[in-house]
C-alpha cells in the first residue's frame, strides 16, 4: 500500500516526453534527430499556475524539439505545446492551407500537391479541419509521420446589410433630381 502512495504522489514530478509523442519510450531517453523534430515534454504539477492566474493546474506541458536543445514555455494544454513546438521546428505551418479530414483515393496527392515540396518528408504537420469533438492534436498521424494539427472551421457569419433603408428612385416615381 506505502508503495502505491508513493508512486502517486510521485509519478511525473519530472519532466519527460508526453505518452504517445515523438521519442517517447519508458525508461529510456529518446534518439536525438538529425533535424528539428517537434515532441512534447509533461511533468505533474498540481500547484497554482506559473502565469499567476490563480488557477491550480495538474499538469505542466512544454514544447521540445528531438534535434536540439530547444525547448517553449510552461503552458496549461497539450495542444498549445505542441503548437509552439512546430514554430520552432517548422514556422511556416500556420500559412499552410487547412485540409479536410475525409481521406479518399486522391486525398494525398490533392495535400502533396497543396503542401511545399518535401514538407512530410521533414516531419511537417498537416492543418486538418476538425467538426467533431475530437479536436486535439494528433501525433505521428500526418503522411509523413508528423502531427496531424486540428484546426477549427471558419466561423459563419451574419450576411450585413450594407443599407438599412429604401432609397428613393426618382426615374421609378415620375420625380426628377435637381
Amino acid at each position: 500500500m506505502r508503495v502505491g502512495i508513493f508512486k502517486k504522489r510521485h509519478h511525473r514530478s519530472i519532466w519527460g516526453i508526453d505518452w504517445g509523442h515523438p521519442g517517447f519510450a519508458h525508461r529510456t531517453p529518446p534518439e536525438p534527430t538529425t533535424d528539428h523534430r517537434p515532441t512534447v515534454l509533461v511533468r505533474s504539477w498540481g500547484r497554482p499556475a506559473p502565469d499567476g492566474s490563480g488557477e491550480t493546474w495538474p499538469y505542466l506541458h512544454c514544447g521540445a524539439c528531438l534535434g536540439c536543445t530547444w525547448e517553449g514555455p510552461n503552458r496549461r494544454r497539450t495542444d498549445e505545446a505542441v503548437e509552439d513546438a512546430h514554430d520552432h521546428s517548422h514556422p511556416d505551418w500556420r500559412d499552410l492551407p487547412a485540409m479536410p479530414e475525409r481521406r479518399g483515393r486522391h486525398w494525398l496527392t490533392h495535400v502533396q500537391r497543396l503542401y511545399p515540396d518535401g514538407w512530410f518528408d521533414r516531419g511537417g504537420p498537416i492543418r486538418t479541419v476538425r467538426t467533431g469533438i475530437e479536436k486535439r492534436h494528433k501525433p505521428g498521424a500526418a503522411p509523413g509521420g508528423g502531427y496531424d494539427l486540428g484546426v477549427q472551421p471558419p466561423k459563419k457569419t451574419a450576411p450585413v446589410t450594407a443599407v438599412s433603408e429604401v432609397l428613393p428612385f426618382p426615374e421609378l416615381d415620375g420625380t426628377e433630381a435637381a
